[in-house]
C-alpha cells in the first residue's frame, strides 16, 4: 500500500529535472558504508543540499577514515537528497510535491520535496532489506542490547516511535545498537 512502482521514463525525467536543479548549485557529499559488517557492507554516496542532511548521513553511516580508500571509494549507491526541489505530480508521476524514489536497477535513490532527513536512512535501509536476504542474513528494524553475559541478548521490535530505543537503553545492559540489524550466521 506505501510503495508503489515508478515508470522509468518517468523516473528518468525527474532525474533530468533534478540535475537541471542542481546546475550550479554548491552541494554536500558524503562517502560512507551501509552497515557495520564488512563482509555484508555497500559503499553509498549521500549527496545533500543541506549541510544539516550531509551532518545526518555522516553520522548514520560508517565513516570513511583511510585517506587512500577515501580517494578511492567507488559507490555502489547514490542517494541525492533535494529538500526544495519540490516534484511537478502532473508532470513527473508523482502523488505529491515529496518524493522518495529508489532505482534498484540505476542504483539511485532521488528525494525531493521532504525536508525530513530520515528518508535517507530509510532509503538506505530500503536497499538493505531487499539485498541482505540474498546473502541469508535477515534485515530487522529493531533495537538490541545484552546483559551481563552475551547469551543474554533482547531485541526490541515495534514501529518507528513506539520505544525501541527507550527500552534498550537500560543502565545494567549494554547497546547494540537501536535501530537497524542483520541476522546472520555468523
Amino acid at each position: 500500500a506505501v510503495n508503489r512502482p515508478f515508470e522509468k521514463s518517468e523516473f528518468n525525467q525527474l532525474w533530468l529535472r533534478m540535475q537541471a536543479y542542481l546546475q550550479g548549485m554548491d552541494v554536500f557529499v558524503q562517502d560512507c558504508y551501509i552497515g557495520a559488517d564488512p563482509d555484508y557492507q555497500v559503499s553509498l554516496r549521500v549527496i545533500t543540499e543541506f549541510a544539516w542532511h550531509s551532518l545526518f548521513a555522516r553520522n548514520m553511516f560508517v565513516r570513511i577514515n583511510d585517506f587512500e580508500e577515501l580517494r578511492n571509494h567507488k559507490p555502489e549507491f547514490t542517494i541525492i537528497d533535494l529538500p526544495n526541489f519540490k516534484a511537478i505530480p502532473e508532470l513527473d508521476g508523482t502523488h505529491s510535491e515529496a518524493f522518495i524514489i529508489v532505482n534498484l536497477e540505476e542504483k539511485l535513490i532521488l528525494i525531493g520535496g521532504t525536508s525530513y532527513a530520515g528518508e535517507i536512512k530509510k532509503s538506505a535501509f530500503t536497499v538493505m532489506n531487499f539485498l541482505l536476504p540474498e546473502e541469508d542474513v535477515l534485515p530487522m528494524h529493531c533495537s538490541a542490547n545484552y546483559g551481563a553475559d552475551l547469551d543474554d541478548t533482547a531485541l526490541f521490535f515495534g514501529l518507528s516511535g513506539t520505544g525501541k530505543t527507550t527500552l534498550s537503553n537500560s543502565h545494567d545492559r549494554t547497546l547494540i545498537g537501536d535501530d537497524e540489524h542483520g541476522w546472520g550466521d555468523d
